[in-house]
């Protein structure tokens, strides 16, 4: 059965579930809840792609998704960056206790650490003036770095390092920092810068020097959930170059979007948060259409699991 995390948890209760509803023709139960509440940020990230405008997710609707989804599915809080919003700290604070809160965050304002189950906090350099000057925040780096600290303290914390052209070689060199500094730190998840400048884009060389140089040194400074992520995550040379890195995954049903569900800033609700990001806001609980990036391994096992059954329970 499929592997679980703390992040990722309740995959092989969703693969029993999914299983059981096809078979009934129905839907599954919703187990996860992806709310993009702002396209606000209060950085100026220098690679940063995503949309930027004054959306946000009115108060009484975030109210109406706790309502209606309750306790039973993970609500995974993202953005555009969610400090933005000014109502949705103190709402965390007061009603967190009662819901499943994921969080994703830039960290910059001190999150609700001890009113979340989960927090995801983004990082991509150990060096302070770097770091301000990309993100466009004197002082950025430490504010940062003392919140990360403090929510170690309260809570289950990730660090999100997006890999590029500049700081691709100072990866295991900042993985061995992150885990030092952060006692506590649940795990390091790599992401990929998904643009086109040149100055962050890998290049194929970039890319053979990663896996001959850094790779290697990053199996043995990487914590073990954060080895395993890695595994599932960057695994060959392409998914650095082509940003598309799991097309062996993109497959028509994609059953675990049935289980997903999307709450944009405007409070529309769509299916599967990795299609949203590609801007393909499928029906929700539909069979979602061929995405343009895939998912980790962890979720092509999810596929293959339900597919193998469904097919196994047809010839019975």
């Amino acid at each position: 059965m499929i592997r679980q995390s703390k992040y990722w948890d309740d995959f092989s209760r969703r693969i029993g579930e999914t299983i059981q509803a096809i078979q009934d023709d129905r839907l599954p139960p919703v187990r996860r809840v992806a709310v993009f509440i702002t396209e606000r940020c209060n950085l100026q990230c220098t690679y940063c792609k995503q949309p930027k405008s004054t959306k946000v997710l009115p108060k009484d609707k975030f109210l109406g998704i706790l309502d209606k989804y309750g306790n039973e599915a993970i609500i995974h809080i993202t953005g555009g960056e969610p400090s933005c919003v000014p109502w949705l700290y103190d709402t965390i604070r007061e009603v967190g206790g009662r819901y499943r809160i994921h969080l994703n965050t830039n960290a910059y304002i001190a999150p609700p650490a001890t009113h979340v189950k989960r927090l995801k906090i983004s990082l991509d350099s150990l060096y302070p003036a770097y770091w301000d000057k990309l993100v466009g925040k004197p002082g950025a780096w430490a504010q940062v770095v003392e919140n990360i600290r403090q929510a170690c303290l309260s809570t289950v914390v990730s660090i999100t390092y997006t890999l590029n052209r500049e700081n691709y070689t100072k990866t295991a060199e900042f993985a061995a920092w992150a885990q030092d500094k952060f006692p506590g730190l649940y795990a390091i998840f790599f992401s990929i810068y998904k643009g086109t400048d040149p100055r962050f884009a890998m290049t194929p060389n970039d890319a053979d020097r990663f896996f001959s140089e850094v790779y290697p040194k990053l199996e043995t400074v990487l914590a073990d959930e954060s080895r395993e992520l890695i595994h599932e995550t960057i695994d060959e040379k392409f998914r650095l170059l082509e940003k598309m890195r799991f097309p062996e995954n993109k497959v028509a049903p994609c059953y675990i979007s049935m289980s997903e569900r999307v709450i944009s800033p405007l409070g529309e609700e769509f299916g599967c948060s990795h299609l949203y990001r590609d801007g393909i806001h499928m029906y929700p609980g539909g069979m979602a259409p061929e995405c343009l990036s895939g998912c980790n391994r962890r979720l092509i096992m999810f596929n293959q699991i339900v597919a193998q059954n469904l097919s196994d329970s047809q010839e019975v």
